[in-house]
């Protein structure tokens, strides 16, 4: 993973942007980095459509002009991933360097479980029980989860970014192209693989602290020539929290699963469980977040 010189952490307890203060050409200078985005979703189906329109809305243009006019962005190219929870488009920076945008959409029917793995994180405190609060708590917890990792030297996209529901981060591809996800990605040595996954978790719940709670061949990239990423870690926990048992326990046997599969007969999650669990130790300190509460009430309704 290549290291950034900086990162930038744009705190939500930042100041929303004075409309007032803002040019009245804001919006169209955000919809002109978004015309190839828009361009290539005239090639897709009436329902992509409608799932790129329901992305983009006001609030999250504005969260991408502040991104513009902060010199982080340049253009937002295409969509390389869509899910229920969270869109990923390919971008650059101003310096043409590509990026990867996660766009984690505030009208997802998903938000509701997302507090299941927010509750009992002392870096969070209290949520408001609405959509746009979770959702914009969901996208700071991967920001962090992603720090943390990276900074532990796990093999995870550098994290650039985040605000709000907009997260920016390193883009895992080649020209262009996103790295293929371990279901669809040829490989030789699954013993050598599974080996890897093995020090990368151990590497990511010793030294980070955190245990990735879906830990799949879905949430995994293999680019070519090169070794596994570990992706999608918003549901990561940290090692001391109520759910982690549970969490390591379900990742090892997902793990074991897999490569039972791809022929390793002899994998178990018992064996697996062993190898990626951390020792025993005194729980490391904790950088409490604040979440965003001096952002206008109306802005967190769940309509």
């Amino acid at each position: 993973m290549h290291r950034h010189e900086a990162h930038e952490h744009l705190a939500p307890d930042e100041a929303p942007p004075d409309l007032s203060d803002l040019p009245e050409d804001w919006q169209e200078v955000v919809l002109r980095r978004l015309e190839m985005t828009k361009t290539e979703s005239i090639r897709r189906e009436d329902e992509d459509r409608k799932t790129l329109d329901e992305v983009f809305d006001r609030q999250t243009l504005l969260v991408l002009y502040k991104f513009i006019s902060n010199g982080f962005l340049e253009t937002l190219d295409y969509p390389v991933s869509t899910g229920k929870e969270a869109n990923v488009f390919h971008a650059t920076d101003p310096q043409g360097k590509p990026l990867a945008v996660k766009i984690f959409r505030t009208n997802t029917a998903t938000f509701r479980s997302f507090m299941t793995y927010i509750a009992g994180d002392p870096r969070f405190g209290h949520v408001r029980p609405n959509r746009r609060d979770i959702v914009y708590v969901w996208a700071q917890k991967e920001y962090k989860n992603l720090q943390r990792y990276f900074e532990a030297g796990v093999r995870v996209p550098n994290p650039i970014a985040w605000r709000q529901n907009v997260l920016l981060m390193e883009f895992i591809g080649s020209e262009g192209t996103p790295a293929p996800r371990l279901r669809d990605a040829p490989y030789d040595d699954a013993q050598k693989l599974y080996e890897q996954l093995v020090a990368q978790y151990r590497l990511g719940s010793e030294q980070g602290g955190l245990v990735h709670g879906d830990f799949s061949e879905f949430n995994i990239l293999h680019p070519s020539g090169a070794g596994p990423v570990v992706i999608d870690v918003a549901q990561a926990v940290l090692v001391h929290h109520p759910m982690a048992r549970e969490l390591l326990a379900r990742d090892a046997k997902n793990l074991a699963a897999y490569f039972r599969r791809q022929g390793l007969k002899g994998v178990t999650a018992e064996e697996t469980l062993k190898a990626i669990s951390p020792p025993e130790r005194p729980q490391r300190p904790i950088d409490r977040e604040p979440v965003d509460e001096d952002e206008d009430e109306d802005d967190f309704e769940d309509e």
